[in-house]
């Protein structure tokens, strides 16, 4: 009869500890050199410690390899790209792909994991790529077992569509708000009367060069005024605009 495997780190007696002690090491430690590590380890078993250098080593195919098909664990495998997986990184924004190509590409003669992969599909068909992830797949796939993936898939794609439609609509409309602003204040007039003081230096206006604040207070240009702070009232405009 076959004995059930215990989880790294999880066997009986001084084995579990170590293993455990040393998962934690290769997971949180810089104190060694991933290449040298990968060298000492033994080509068989110590399957997770492998894995976890091998992810240092950006090297993460190899890795979902490990836990698909050394370990046949498809969970831990989903859980490696959930835990790695970013659309903005480079390096890591693809890795479910590399697990499809992983469940659909085993490297002896076992059987493709096809079941896996299909549901792989169905699962995260967001963070897949539809025309890479079709790529992959082997030319015999039934379409009808496919259908769950292409639903999800157009389905997202039409409320990704839907939700651009409203942000460009929200910015259009914002847009001519701001364009109405801008012109309603650009037409604003101020009268200057032949007794008008400047708010600073209390000189006549007359035919000098004068500044204006959307309070309408004005002062000469000559006294130097800041460009959006009313020296009368000390309102900075620029924080805190006009109504």
């Amino acid at each position: 009869q076959m004995v059930p495997r215990c989880a790294a780190g999880t066997e009986p007696g001084q084995l579990g500890v170590l293993r455990k002690r040393l998962l934690g090491f290769l997971t949180t430690s810089d104190q060694y050199s991933p290449e040298k590590m990968l060298a000492k380890l033994p080509m068989v078993d110590l399957y997770e410690e492998r894995a976890l250098i091998l992810s240092k080593l950006g090297q993460h195919e190899q890795a979902l390899m490990l836990y698909a098909h050394r370990l046949g664990d498809a969970a831990m495998a989903q859980d490696y790209c959930e835990r790695l997986y970013d659309p903005e990184n480079e390096a890591t924004k693809d890795v479910y792909l590399s697990l499809l190509k992983v469940y659909l590409k085993p490297p002896d003669s076992s059987a493709p994991m096809t079941m896996q992969a299909l549901s792989l599909m169905s699962k995260y068909f967001e963070r897949l790529d539809p025309a890479k992830a079709l790529d992959i797949l082997p030319p015999t796939t039934p379409l009808r077992s496919l259908q769950p993936f292409f639903e999800s898939a157009f389905r997202h794609n039409c409320e990704q569509s839907k939700s651009l439609q409203i942000s460009k609509a929200l910015i259009k409309a914002d847009h001519v708000h701001v364009l109405h602003d801008y012109h309603t204040r650009r037409s604003r007039s101020v009268t200057i009367t032949p007794g008008r003081k400047c708010k600073v230096s209390g000189k006549k206006i007359g035919t000098s060069a004068f500044v204006v604040y959307p309070n309408n207070v004005v002062v000469l240009l000559g006294e130097k005024p800041h460009q959006h702070i009313d020296p009368v009232t000390g309102r900075d405009f620029k924080q805190n605009p006009w109504d």
